[in-house]
């Protein structure tokens, strides 16, 4: 047999062994994310969220400059198929702008919802990962927002379900003087559009205690924006 033709075998039989290899480490990283106690552990939620806001955030303590970071939490625009349909158009046509010499490939960069006293600060980065939008929501909008569960399905739903059975999604509806801004955040710091695959427990229970800190706090501040903290069902 031609040692070329071994190739796609080796490959295929790699790839499966990734998968199989991933999957058992997701299985092994859920059951013992699913056995913490939440409610233990949600004492420490100020100690994580200082912590992660050092190690992993250190440009939100930037931009917020001198105001403090009460809560904070990882937020997604909201994708569904008419909005994928628009973009295949918006870059099709941009790709014709230049007859054809550019790919255009519409991309969902992170966001970042910071609690900060009774306002709301919404970051939104570019492509380099560089905050280039700040937006500041006052206790008048706020008290005119919604939040309310949302399903999970798709790649939100695999996104959750990787992080254990109590992690779940929101729609948080925020008001502004025009048409509402419409995110999607999860009860755990969660990206949706960046595809990972978490494997450290502890570190997904740090970000699951920092996510239901951030609802407790939004609740607490505004009763129109308070959900059933999931920590508390576990």
């Amino acid at each position: 047999m031609n040692i070329y033709s071994l190739i796609p075998i080796v490959c295929i039989i790699l790839s499966l062994g990734y998968w199989f290899y991933t999957k058992n480490k997701i299985s092994q990283q859920v059951q013992t994310v699913d056995s913490t106690d939440f409610k233990a552990e949600f004492a420490n939620a100020t100690l994580y969220k200082n912590q992660f806001l050092i190690s992993e955030l250190p440009f939100l303590k930037k931009a917020m400059e001198q105001s403090p970071i009460d809560a904070f939490n990882y937020a997604n625009t909201e994708h569904n198929m008419v909005d994928a349909l628009k973009d295949g158009v918006k870059d099709k046509l941009k790709g014709m702008a230049t007859l054809g010499t550019v790919r255009f490939t519409t991309v969902a960069t992170p966001k970042y919802l910071v609690l900060s006293g009774d306002k709301l600060h919404l970051f939104d980065t570019d492509t380099d990962g560089e905050i280039d939008k700040h937006l500041i929501f006052e206790p008048t909008q706020l008290k005119n927002s919604r939040l309310a569960v949302y399903p999970l399905e798709g790649q939100i739903k695999a996104q959750a379900q990787a992080r254990g059975k109590n992690v779940k999604a929101y729609k948080l509806s925020l008001q502004t003087d025009g048409k509402a801004i419409e995110l999607i955040l999860y009860s755990c710091l969660i990206f949706t559009d960046i595809p990972e695959t978490p494997v450290d427990a502890k570190e997904t229970v740090k970000a699951i205690v920092i996510a239901n800190d951030f609802l407790k706090r939004l609740g607490d501040c505004y009763p129109n924006l308070k959900v059933a903290l999931p920590i508390e069902e576990s």
